[in-house]
């Protein structure tokens, strides 16, 4: 699991913890970091780095439980739109969902 890998690292803060284990639940567990191609390790590292960024962002609209707010005629709803996927209950950006798929490793059936 990647988190194993992540956990390994000196001085790993809150959120790279987070997104390593969201990379997990999206890859359904499957990655051995050692056992992977370069292209993957490399894909990997740049997901896991742009994931805990967004997540660090964005941690309060991640984990509110709302699904939509209101205030004096302005609205935000949260969700699934064009750009935020929300995979396996992990909010994802649609780009870098799109870059982690490119490894291969978020199909069910492999």
């Amino acid at each position: 699991m990647f988190i194993s890998y992540i956990e390994q690292q000196n001085d790993v803060g809150e959120f790279a913890l987070r997104a390593a284990e969201h990379i997990d639940i999206l890859t359904y567990n499957r990655i051995d970091y050692d056992k992977l191609t370069e292209f993957q390790k490399k894909i990997i590292n740049r997901v896991h780095s742009r994931l805990t960024a967004f997540e660090k962002e964005n941690d309060e609209m991640i984990t509110s439980f709302l699904q939509s707010y209101s205030l004096k005629g302005v609205s935000m709803t949260f969700g699934e739109n064009w750009n935020l996927r929300v995979i396996g209950g992990v909010a994802i950006p649609t780009d870098i969902y799109a870059l982690l798929k490119s490894t291969g490793l978020c199909y069910p059936a492999i």
